[in-house]
């Protein structure tokens, strides 16, 4: 489309204009991507208009050398004042761990297990076969970095950490995912979030899918032990601002809220920045519990290395073919290979290395969300304090059809903030810039019911996905949007802004008093509710929850892995990660994706040792 842009037949073809894109004024340009908003004919010039808008937004205002941040009333520094200095001491000291070098993988042994991923299921699974006896290598894709490495920037927390280094986005445009690519996978760049699946969910799984394990005493207790290992606990919580209005609008509406357990141990964490890493090793994520167990007991770890295929003989898992350290080809084999690379790449190994299993890359759940921002007269800072420490339930089965979705408080600085607030014109912009400070999120999280994608890897490696958003689960998103605008009045928010491209921002005059029932605002949300989430006319964001794309079954007519987690295909292969979800989890997934870890852990355990009685 650049391309094309830079032509003037192009143009013309795209604008209307006789000339070159960029030899119009700025006036001109401004105009088209405006024009390019409120198409209704011609709906892919929408998706044209979201794609240049967010990358280019997040490509600038994540720069910590962005010149507009000494724009903002009282300053925005982009980063941590305190933790982000070079000789910060995190609160939790922890030794570093040691990875396996470039030169050290020409003798490797052979392993009794490889495990791809070091995320919540790959940690798991290391620590549970390493205590088993087991001689295991644990091989990230992304680079392992100590506290004391993490970079709170968010360029530098993106490039480092994150999948792609940006945004993946769906192929028909309606969706874009985070993924974690570090060591410690998602739990070293999540929220903290540690919640257990709820009972319905459970039962969906059970009586659905025949899998009966997820129904019983032993999958309670594994979430239990994982609740233990990983330190979760509403104790300790410091609600920061945003939390705080979420909290008060809840309660003036009679509506549900309610705090969400942390995997801090109980200790305070206002971190700020928490999801480009914790620089005081507060987060217990797999690199500071699981992996660090796996450790103690002689489990070795490479980072920096792609595999590129399970190696198979005779329809058995017999090792791994990688690139280590973006440089050399190496084999290395062992007994038994866990795929645990998350939802987004564990099908395209898998294919690529040979299954054929139909359900692999489909079934792709990604949790929809979106977001509704208040603008409160006082300063509020979303990016003060701990992140995403409170929930209401208000919009789960609120139309009464089985469709639901939750409202969380995230954190959004300013990179990720400019790339999800709809572009509405220069003026508009610098204003929401310029009053930034002044801010809060909520995020309308679904728990998809019928929505499903695709994911695979394309010829050059890369991930590619598709995903279509169905009627209920687009419904209970719409709901849950409306429920946060009330929120949000309730809590004394001036203004209100919703991703709805065809909806302006509501705003309490001053000489109004802000309440959820005034008349204009209840007339502003009838046709937010009329106008809805069309595709190509909403800022989608489809979350950091990626689920389901090797779903468990009791048969592979429905599923790509068994409810022990092994492939259909491919003996002694195994899958442990969010991958494995019969469905979508409902809420935030780490918790549940440990939990599944146990289960193909133990899995795994009992096969060794059934095949070393047999020899």
């Amino acid at each position: 489309m650049l391309n094309l842009l830079d032509t003037a037949a192009g143009t013309f073809l795209l604008t209307g204009h006789y000339k070159k894109f960029t030899d119009l004024t700025r006036k001109e340009r401004e105009l088209v991507l405006l024009r390019w908003k409120n198409a209704t004919i011609l709906s892919p010039l929408k998706t044209l208009y979201s794609t240049f808008t967010t990358l280019c937004m997040n490509a600038i205002y994540r720069d910590p050398s962005c010149p507009a941040y000494a724009t903002i009333p009282n300053g925005y520094l982009g980063r941590d004042p305190v933790r982000s200095h070079h000789d910060h001491q995190p609160v939790n000291v922890t030794e570093r761990l040691p990875m396996v070098t470039l030169e050290e993988t020409e003798r490797l042994p052979r392993f009794d297990t490889i495990i791809v991923g070091s995320g919540a299921g790959g940690g798991v699974t290391a620590a549970e076969l390493t205590a088993a006896g087991q001689s295991v290598l644990v091989i990230e894709k992304g680079t392992y970095y100590h506290e004391s490495e993490f970079q709170w920037t968010e360029d530098t927390g993106i490039q480092n950490l994150i999948e792609n280094q940006s945004f993946l986005m769906s192929e028909n445009g309606v969706a874009q995912v985070f993924c974690g690519s570090t060591f410690g996978g998602g739990t070293t760049v999540n929220w903290s979030a540690s919640l257990k699946p709820q009972h319905f969910v459970r039962e969906e799984w059970c009586k659905k899918f025949g899998l009966s394990h997820f129904n019983s005493p032993q999958f309670s207790k594994d979430l239990d032990r994982v609740y233990e290992r990983i330190g979760a606990t509403a104790s300790g919580i410091q609600h920061n601002k945003p939390n705080q209005l979420l909290i008060e609008g809840c309660q003036k509406l009679g509506y549900h809220v309610a705090d969400v357990p942390q995997n801090t141990g109980g200790q305070s964490h206002e971190c700020n920045f928490c999801f480009y890493g914790c620089r005081d090793g507060i987060k217990n994520g797999t690199m500071n519990t699981w992996l660090r167990d796996a450790h103690q007991k002689g489990a070795k770890f490479l980072d920096r290395t792609r595999v590129l295929r399970v190696l198979v003989k005779d329809k058995k898992a017999i090792g791994v073919e990688c690139i280590v350290h973006g440089t050399k080809r190496v084999k290395i084999y062992s007994d038994c290979v866990v795929v645990s690379a998350g939802s987004m790449n564990t099908p395209g190994l898998l294919l690529d290395s040979g299954l054929t299993n139909k359900n692999i890359g489909r079934h792709l759940r990604i949790h929809p969300c979106t977001f509704v921002y208040g603008v409160f007269d006082q300063p509020i800072e979303m990016y003060h304090g701990s992140i995403l420490t409170t929930v209401s339930n208000v919009a789960e089965n609120a139309a009464g059809d089985g469709y639901g979705a939750k409202i969380e408080v995230p954190t959004a600085h300013l990179g990720l903030f400019s790339a999800i607030m709809p572009w509405r014109g220069s003026v508009q912009h610098k204003r929401n810039i310029l009053n930034y400070r002044h801010f809060t999120p909520l995020v309308i999280l679904a728990r998809e019911k019928d929505s499903e994608g695709t994911v695979q890897y394309n010829e050059n490696g890369d991930i590619v996905f598709d995903y279509q958003l169905s009627k209920g689960d687009r419904r209970a998103l719409e709901i849950g949007v409306d429920r946060a605008t009330m929120i949000l009045a309730a809590a004394g928010a001036r203004e209100i802004h919703t991703m709805q491209l065809g909806i302006d921002p509501f705003v309490f005059e001053k000489n109004e008093e802000i309440r959820s029932d005034n008349p204009r605002f209840t007339e502003w949300r009838a046709k937010s509710i009329k106008y809805g989430l069309p595709d190509n006319g909403m800022n989608l964001f489809g979350s950091a929850h990626q689920m389901g794309s090797c779903r468990l079954g009791i048969s592979p007519k429905i599923s790509a892995t068994k409810p022990t987690g092994e492939t259909w295909d491919v003996k002694d292969l195994y899958v442990a990660d969010a991958s494995l979800f019969p469905t979508a989890s409902g809420v935030n997934p780490m918790v549940t994706i440990e939990a599944c870890a146990l289960h193909v852990s133990s899995n795994i355990i009992k096969s060794s040792r059934r095949a070393s009685a047999h020899l």
